[in-house]
């Protein structure tokens, strides 16, 4: 009984310096270290032996000696997940926006008001939020990979039958599809991106990610204004956005890993089945002659589906819901403008489909600016925080341990300049509205859309940062619940934004818009005071549950095993 107890003992010794020495070396990248203690671990000496080994000792001790590392994917493979993480995510503002030209022809080819039409980008809307919560927590469940792969197929098809169709029943239906296919790309990147990337570079990391994005709404009215004027017409864009997603899910199936860290954890664990990109399947093929990396024993969590209301039951949450109703006022705001941007410009300045089109580009250059510079500005924002109040060593080794610190105010150190963003996007979205009003030069309304785009995305990047910290093992499933407050309540602005310009003009209809958003500032400011002591409570709830179930596993575990004893 002793011998076996050390046995076990001495395996899990094994065990733990394995995974230790698995950060160590991708840290320290010391190959010395990995060979002693492989050495040790198919030593047939028993676990007490080795554990006096001096070789092991010299392991444990150098192994302890550094942090754990969040993500075990160098560099250069995270800057290539982000760059096709971010590819994928333009898929649904790109196939926004590069509609917008084309409204007036399409409404003319099938024969129906242009009204008629706008109700396919609210419907298209009302999916682009409510898709994301069943795709987000596949992501979180089953991992990202599957849900890439998945999505991008349903999105090509329906850009196919799209390109095909003649009747505006048939456009509604496409449409509708179209968005549940490309709509959770940007929930699972931004889930990705927190894969890979620790709290205290995450801001930088996440801004590249929303400045790619958000170029898509500004260059897709260019790309849809050309291809209107080829012989397919407005059918062209759905041509190309066929072309795109095929294009993008063979690379996606061909080089894009596994980054879940519900099924890979930090990248050490190993992927199977559609979660092993075929680069990786060709580079790590064993042998006949060669023994598995891997054996039976290895502790890998099971792939399992996750109940899509998960999504529905965070919005419930008191820190949650303070957030993504303070961002979905911004963001109703935002669809406010861009809508009624497209419309007002054609008939206040007589510009073609292509020169509106043109004209989105300061916005998108706004966008990416504002979510590039605040992304770095968060990063060094957080860490001169968590320093101030006595958590800097943790932040500075990557910020994970703070998943373990629920009295840490992470809301204080995230939304220190939230108020600004949305005081500035108040400001600029008001003015917005008086330009047109005014008859100004044309440069007036470009620049001040510069600044509404800069504003906006600042805000946010912030809000998105936060909320994946709030949910660090369901990012996916977070960033689909604030995607579903955000569009349910974008769709209802821009159904009624015409209305409202053609009874009060667009002067006071923007200073209406930006009255709804300055709502934003209060509710956000209920997260600022009391959303650590709602978020403790969450913590400790969610840690006695978990308890909960684990001691139930173990009791159903002993009984099975009394069980069979008796047989």
């Amino acid at each position: 009984m002793t011998k076996q107890s050390d046995d076990d003992d001495g395996d899990s010794v094994h065990e733990t310096v394995l995974a230790n020495l698995g950060a160590t070396a991708a840290a320290a990248t010391n190959d010395d270290y990995e060979k002693k203690a492989i050495d040790s671990e198919h030593n047939s000496n028993s676990g007490a032996e080795s554990r006096n080994d001096p070789a092991m000792l010299q392991v444990i001790t150098t192994a302890a000696s550094f942090p754990a590392v969040y993500s075990v994917f160098s560099p250069r493979m995270k800057a290539c997940i982000c760059a096709m993480a971010s590819l994928s995510a333009i898929m649904s503002p790109l196939a926004t926006s590069i509609y917008f030209p084309s409204i007036t022809l399409i409404a003319e080819d099938l024969g129906v008001s242009v009204e008629h039409v706008n109700l396919t980008v609210t419907t298209y809307m009302i999916l682009q939020g409510i898709a994301p919560t069943f795709w987000g927590s596949v992501a979180d469940g089953l991992g990202r990979r599957p849900v890439y792969l998945a999505t991008l197929t349903v999105f090509a098809l329906a850009n196919l039958g799209l390109a095909l169709q003649e009747t505006y029943a048939g456009l509604i239906v496409l449409r509708m599809v179209q968005s549940s296919g490309s709509s959770a790309t940007v929930a699972i990147g931004a889930g990705t991106i927190a894969d890979i990337y620790a709290q205290n570079v995450r801001g930088t990391y996440m801004g590249v990610f929303n400045a790619l994005v958000m170029m898509a709404p500004a260059v897709a009215p260019v790309f849809g204004g050309l291809l209107s004027l080829s012989a397919d017409s407005w059918r062209a864009s759905f041509w190309f956005l066929l072309a795109v997603a095929v294009a993008l899910g063979i690379g996606l199936f061909v080089f894009m890993p596994e980054t879940g860290r519900n099924v890979v954890g930090n990248g050490s664990i190993p992927a199977r089945g559609i979660n092993v990109s075929v680069l990786a399947m060709l580079r790590k093929r064993p042998r006949d002659d060669e023994e598995e990396e891997f054996d039976e024993g290895e502790q890998i969590p099971p792939r399992r589906f996750r109940n899509p209301m998960r999504c529905v039951l965070m919005i419930l949450e008191k820190d949650v819901a303070s957030v993504l109703f303070s961002f979905g006022l911004i963001y109703l705001g935002y669809y406010c403008v861009t809508v009624g941007f497209a419309a007002q410009l054609a008939s206040t300045y007589n510009l073609t489909t292509l020169e509106v089109g043109l004209c989105f580009l300061p916005y998108g250059a706004g966008c990416s600016v504002g979510s590039i510079l605040v992304g770095k500005f968060l990063d060094r924002d957080f860490l001169k925080f968590a320093r101030s109040n006595g958590y800097g060593e943790l932040v500075a080794q990557g910020g994970s341990g703070l998943r373990k610190k629920p009295d840490f105010p992470l809301e204080k150190a995230r939304l220190r300049t939230a108020w600004i963003q949305i005081a500035m996007n108040c400001v600029f979205t008001c003015a917005f509205g008086w330009c047109f009003r005014s008859d100004v030069s044309l440069a007036g309304p470009l620049i001040i859309l510069f600044c509404v785009g800069f504003s906006f995305n600042a805000y946010a990047t912030t809000i998105q940062v936060l909320i994946v910290d709030l949910y660090p093992q369901d990012t996916a499933s977070v960033t689909a619940a604030n995607n579903l407050v955000r569009c349910l309540l974008g769709a209802a602005g821009t159904a009624v934004i015409d209305r409202i310009i053609s009874a009060v003009g667009m002067g006071w209809t923007y200073t209406i818009v930006a009255g709804i958003d300055f709502i934003a500032a209060p509710i956000l400011l209920l997260d600022y005071v009391y959303g650590g002591m709602w978020r403790r409570e969450r913590y400790y709830r969610l840690q006695a549950k978990e308890k909960a179930a684990r001691s139930a596993q173990i009791q159903t575990e002993a009984e099975a095993g009394t069980a069979e004893k008796k047989e």
